[in-house]
């Protein structure tokens, strides 16, 4: 029965699969002669996996925010290496080694590679064209998912509504209900 009333709270999915909630129009129609306990148990249920999708899409855009100015920045100065070849000039730089270690270092003119760190402790050297392309690719990836994950994120706060109006819906029916059959049910005097 709990499946069959999830069922009837779902609809069509979107791009990614996240199902949407459908918002109950006719409240007395809905319940039926179901218990609410179970409707508002499979409605909280529906809830709090919205609200566990929502942290979760949360996170990763808060990791795409740090991961694409870092990515730029990387591009930025690849290209900078890559201008600076091509002039045949020397570059004096002051460079990140770790966090808060700092190195100098001179680049000579004639440098065709770069090590990219990919992370998990794995560093690659790439070409300069080579490494172009890996970052530019990154970074419009990076750039796609995030804009997939802000949308994401603006779909679930609407599902989010939706469910949190049915709950209070039905809810709300469940005590006019109540009330209604405590009023016409006649009181039982005592002798």
């Amino acid at each position: 029965m709990t499946d069959d009333i999830a069922n009837r709270l779902i609809g069509a999915r979107n791009e990614r699969g996240i199902p949407s909630a459908l918002f109950v129009e006719d409240v007395q129609k809905f319940v039926g002669n179901d218990p609410v306990e179970g409707i508002i148990g499979a409605l909280q249920q529906l809830y709090s996996k919205y609200k566990f999708m929502e942290t979760n899409l949360s996170k990763s855009k808060q990791s795409f925010k740090t991961k694409i100015p870092d990515t730029e920045k990387d591009l930025a100065m690849l290209e900078h290496l890559i201008a600076q070849r091509e002039k045949d000039e020397v570059i004096e730089t002051h460079f990140s080694l770790a966090d808060n270690v700092f190195a100098n270092a001179t680049i000579d003119s004639d440098v065709q590679t770069v090590c990219i760190w990919l992370g998990a402790n794995v560093m690659v050297e790439y070409s300069f064209d080579e490494a172009l392309e890996l970052l530019q690719g990154n970074l419009k990836t990076a750039t796609t998912r995030l804009t997939q994950i802000e949308s994401d994120l603006a779909f679930l706060r609407d599902q989010i509504i939706t469910t949190e109006v049915n709950m209070a819906r039905i809810f709300n029916f469940d005590v006019r209900r109540r009330r209604q059959e405590k009023d016409s049910t006649p009181a039982v005097k005592a002798s």
